[in-house]
């Protein structure tokens, strides 16, 4: 009531105060009316349609590691640079207006400043209407183009400051921004992928002036060592699906699923659990803020059985091979069963597959005559020639089948002096030269026709019973690879080419015992002769030693895989073992031998060459063999190196298992001399 007493009183000063308190009291009930009556219905459908987008956060992927602990599969931190769109808010809006103004001046509108607002008013008082300039369409396309050209320019700008072109194409550009805008402007815009060293030290160091810009960390894989174990390893590929158990999410951030190898068989255990955030979205589509849901759980650790320094060996061994030649190499303890390395060649990196794989590397990878894909040592059958003349020479003992007969090889008269055999009217070459044969002498000549003929003694059924004891044929039940069981049939079975392996087939009998119309994996291999080197027992192979939380912090013990498992003991006299040893170190250690390139100063080697000759698309091409364990006097370790397209078993592979014998020798030297050395003698006082 003061304030209506004052203005009934005469005083000037005092009514013009009063009647400004009433103006302002006036605005303000009206600008509260504005917003809470005419206004509200907006505000209440504005807060309507805000609503919340859920995210999948990978977690960081668990590290792959050799027996030793080194490193071979990692995940190290990736540094994006990334737009936020809801911070250029009004850089459109002023480009917008640019551009609406430049349109409207090239269709003859009146050039100037836009109208103040008392103009306005005074046009919307007296009601006056004009045609439109510019239609609703018209204006939208403007503000299209407004905003590309806002993010183009920035992106130019700080691709200048980085010393890179972040804009390949405009068209490409184009379409990944508008994409972007229509389905996820609630998320940052990518700018760079994968910055380098230098370009983080550009954005922390000297900061930025772009609006928007922001760096952000998010873990990819990496392999440290390359193409090194890369087929055992496997790759990543990207794969944003979610597990079965989870919920569906608006946005998946960019995950990876692993494709062969450790990296598949063992995925769900190196993935670890996503987490997941929720974002605040306005009506505009820009977000206002987001929390965190879950928290991601890091994946676990594979400790494998693998030595790095050891496969690294195998492969240089393995590339010294000169020429396109295709082959692989698999090491064994043949005390557990343990495989202590794995090369297939030709190879490929993993690191390839992140973030994508390029065009040009995808071409090599599915090149149909290298095959890098392809895991020779375990996903590839081949015939194992003459090395299978070890298991040959162990049924025939088992049998009690006459060895120490002297047998003559026959020359054969198109290739004297070489000899030849003949089975009714089929001639069979032989690699040996005629003559007066016992088996030490047919073992290291490899004499195609000895064996041959003693197999026959043998019979077809009790060759084919003891082949399987080795588990020929059946898988290796080794999960990070495709697991080929080979091809040995059983007594009686008919196979595709119409052989049917029964006591009438005296030719397939004669194929099989020097390993001819059969096939095996190097893994197999490889563990058929870890039985031959410890005295019968037959272990499933294991290269997974054990799975370990990859969060340091978690009180969970680690999951082992237990070593020696054991498939089967063959029940081998020893005896017969003792012979066949003999003549495996005789066949490197004797000048006369095919193996002798595999000989090793101080460590014996017993081993046995191969050549098996096979038809593909039209030609003749060789698959080369050198099969081995060591050292004689107590055997440790099995070596397969297996050579396609090779010269012969002695002069391919028995050079490259020399080397891997030279490295294994020195490293086993070298631990042995230091755990025998004095400990030092302390200089100097003490407490």
């Amino acid at each position: 009531m003061l304030l209506f007493d004052a203005l009934n009183k005469g005083e000037r000063p005092l009514r013009l105060l009063a009647w400004g308190v009433l103006s302002g009291l006036l605005v303000l009930a009206f600008g509260l009316w504005r917003i809470q009556v005419l206004n509200g219905p907006r505000y209440k459908e504005r807060q309507l349609v805000q609503n919340f987008r859920s995210v999948r956060v990978p977690a960081v992927r668990g590290r792959i590691l050799d027996r030793e602990g080194h490193v071979l599969a990692d995940s190290r931190p990736r540094y994006r640079l990334d737009l936020y769109l809801d911070e250029l808010a009004v850089p459109f809006a002023t480009e917008h207006a640019r551009l609406r103004r430049e349109l409207a001046l090239a269709r003859g509108a009146q050039a100037g400043p836009p109208p103040g607002l008392w103009t306005r008013l005074v046009n919307r008082l007296r009601r006056t209407k004009t045609a439109p300039l510019i239609s609703p369409a018209e204006n939208e396309q403007l503000r299209l183009a407004a905003r590309f050209g806002v993010v183009s320019n920035l992106m130019a700008a700080a691709g200048a400051r980085l010393g890179t072109n972040l804009i390949r194409t405009n068209s490409d550009l184009y379409r990944q921004f508008d994409r972007h805008w229509r389905n996820q402007r609630y998320l940052p815009f990518p700018i760079l992928e994968n910055l380098t060293t230098e370009q983080v030290a550009i954005v922390t160091e000297q900061g930025w002036n772009y609006p928007g810009l922001e760096m952000e960390q998010a873990p990819i894989r990496t392999y440290p060592e390359g193409r090194t174990a890369a087929h055992i390893l496997g790759h990543l590929r990207r794969d944003n699906t979610a597990e079965p158990d989870e919920p569906d999410y608006n946005y998946y951030l960019p995950d990876y699923r692993g494709y062969k190898g450790l990296e598949f068989s063992f995925d769900d255990k190196l993935r670890g659990q996503a987490g997941a955030k929720s974002i605040l979205v306005n009506s505009g589509g820009y977000r206002v803020g987001e929390r965190i849901l879950v928290e991601s759980m890091p994946g676990n650790n594979l400790i494998t059985t693998l030595d790095l320094r050891l496969q690294q060996e195998c492969e240089r061994s393995l590339d010294l091979v000169s020429g396109d030649e295709k082959g692989a190499v698999v090491v064994m303890d043949c005390r557990n069963g343990d495989i202590l390395a794995l090369a297939s060649a030709p190879t490929f990196d993993p690191n390839s597959f992140i973030p994508s794989l390029s065009t040009a590397e995808a071409a090599r990878m599915t090149n149909q005559i290298l095959r890098p894909m392809l895991n020779r040592a375990a996903d590839e059958i081949y015939a194992p020639g003459s090395t299978f003349k070890v298991f040959t020479a162990l049924a025939l003992m088992d049998a009690g089948v006459e060895l120490d007969d002297n047998f003559e090889v026959k020359v054969d008269p198109s290739r004297s002096p070489r000899g030849a055999y003949w089975l009714g009217n089929r001639k069979i070459e032989d690699t040996a030269p005629a003559g007066i044969y016992d088996f030490n002498r047919a073992f290291i000549k490899s004499s195609n026709s000895y064996f041959i003929d003693h197999a026959q003694r043998l019979g077809m059924k009790r060759f084919l019973d003891f082949g399987h004891r080795f588990g020929f044929g059946e898988s290796t039940h080794l999960k990070v690879t495709r697991d080929e069981a080979g091809i040995f049939p059983q007594y009686g079975e008919t196979l595709q080419n119409g052989q049917t392996y029964d006591v009438r087939n005296k030719g397939a009998l004669a194929d099989v015992s020097i390993g001819q119309q059969i096939a095996v994996t190097p893994l197999q291999m490889a563990i058929a002769y870890c039985a031959v080197a410890n005295g019968g027992t037959l272990y499933w192979p294991r290269i997974v030693e054990r799975v370990e939380p990859g969060d340091v912090l978690s009180d969970r013990n680690p999951d082992q895989v237990l070593p020696g498992q054991i498939r089967s003991r063959l029940g081998l006299k020893p005896e017969h073992l003792t012979r066949v040893h003999a003549a495996m170190r005789d066949d490197v250690a004797d000048d006369a031998g095919s193996g002798k390139g595999a000989r090793v100063e101080g460590f014996a080697v017993c081993g046995k060459t191969g050549t098996a000759e096979i038809k593909s698309a039209g030609r003749k091409d060789n698959v080369t063999w050198f099969a081995s364990f060591g050292p004689f006097e107590q055997p440790h370790y099995v070596v397969i190196v297996m050579v396609q397209s090779g010269r012969s078993g002695g002069g391919t592979c028995a050079p490259v298992a020399r080397r891997i014998y030279q490295y294994l020798h020195d490293r086993d030297l070298g631990l042995r001399m230091a755990s025998s050395s004095p400990a030092p003698t302390p200089v100097g006082g003490g407490l």
